[in-house]
């Protein structure tokens, strides 16, 4: 009787919110830009492999030996991550909350991997992620120059926004701690591309806070105007030659 009381209240809000006009607009427009976006991606990825960037100097790195932990890597992620979906699910709004930060945060990734074009760490260990390489690099061929920001870190960095509970909230901090510690270890990101995905993943997460808070009309013609941006992005990255 828990299992199906839950399981009615979880229907109830959905029920609820899709009876939403406007919540039903806001989710459609952020999927929409989502799935556009994602269809482009390992386009985009292959163009950024062409070009030449810098290396940097990083004086964390230099300090670690460079290790292959693609296992506890993905394990931490991809467990987090499920177990956070799950969460979100059950409540629309917050799905809502998190489509729209997930948007907006790829849009910054895409953006920033453009404008500051970096050569992979020295020492790079390839990093082993399937479901990366599967549904977004779209080829066997190893992406090394999607640098600046973290995408894992930002990812990590997204599960602590979203999960609730204080016990929640350490065991994703830690897990993020460790995560970023892993990814240096790896070698496969400098240092500023961690710290970067923290500051990004948060800017987006109260972005996509203040536009929900707005009429759909106006909250739609922001994400169309991160959309043209992300356009605009893959366009440029077509170019290089």
């Amino acid at each position: 009787m828990i299992k199906e009381s839950y399981t009615a209240s979880i229907k109830k809000r959905w029920q609820t919110s899709l009876a939403s006009s406007e919540f039903t607009i806001k989710l459609l427009t952020s999927i929409i830009i989502f799935i556009i976006g994602a269809v482009q991606l390992s386009t985009y990825f292959k163009n950024i492999q062409k070009r030449e960037g810098i290396e940097l100097s990083d004086f964390v790195l230099n300090h670690i030996p460079a290790l292959d932990v693609s296992t506890p890597i993905f394990t931490t992620i991809y467990g987090m991550l499920i177990y956070m979906l799950c969460k979100v699910f059950t409540k629309p709004q917050v799905l809502l909350l998190f489509t729209y930060t997930f948007v907006i945060e790829t849009i910054f990734r895409m953006s920033t991997i453009y404008l500051f074009p970096l050569n992979p760490p020295a020492n790079l260990v390839i990093l082993h992620d399937t479901f990366a390489e599967i549904a977004i690099y779209g080829n066997s061929e190893p992406i090394t120059k999607d640098l600046f920001f973290s995408g894992h870190t930002s990812t990590m960095v997204m599960i602590w926004l979203f999960l609730e509970t204080p016990r929640e909230k350490v065991i994703s901090a830690i897990a993020a701690v460790v995560l970023a510690v892993l990814l240096l270890i790896q070698h496969v990101h400098y240092t500023i591309d961690v710290l970067g995905a923290v500051f990004f993943t948060v800017l987006a997460y109260f972005l996509a806070r203040y536009i929900l808070q707005l009429r759909w009309q106006i909250s739609c013609v922001i994400m169309a105007g991160f959309y043209a941006i992300m356009q605009i992005v893959f366009i440029l990255a077509g170019k290089i030659i």
